[in-house]
């Protein structure tokens, strides 16, 4: 059984661009306990493994909430890339590759420091607490 383990995460895009109607919109996801197909539609997320390094992987989540399907100038935005790194004892194989840790397992570890990252960012600017709803990773593939 090869051995894995969370080492880090990076966010490596963030986009912000506020406006009522998208703090409204932030706000109602963080109420939001049942985690609503709009919520679901706005995030995405897989796997990338690097050829430089057969013993990593790691997930790229996109979050990408807007007020608005077109965008204008008046329109809010926030948009966020969060990749989540992690390293295994052994070389990764194929089976590893298409069994559900890559798909369900490591996004459900990584996921908590997503919704940890988002909250401290409104925060920290000013807003209030954006607390992402949970999210069943398991359901997500189905």
């Amino acid at each position: 059984m090869n051995k894995i383990k969370f080492y880090d995460y990076r966010v490596i895009k963030t986009i912000f661009e506020p406006s009522e109607s998208i703090i409204t919109k932030l706000e109602a996801i963080s109420e939001d306990i049942d985690c609503s197909d709009e919520f679901k539609n706005s995030l995405s997320f897989s796997p990338i493994y690097p050829e430089s390094d057969k013993k990593t992987f790691f997930i790229l989540f996109d979050l990408q909430i807007s007020d608005s399907d077109i965008v204008t100038e008046k329109a809010g935005i926030f948009s966020l890339k969060f990749v989540a790194h992690f390293k295994c004892e052994s070389e990764i194989s194929d089976d590893f590759r298409n069994s559900r840790f890559p798909i369900v397992n490591a996004p459900a570890i990584a996921y908590p420091y997503l919704r940890a990252f988002v909250c401290n960012y409104f925060v920290n600017a000013g807003y209030n607490a954006i607390n992402l709803p949970t999210y069943n990773f398991v359901n997500s593939q189905k």
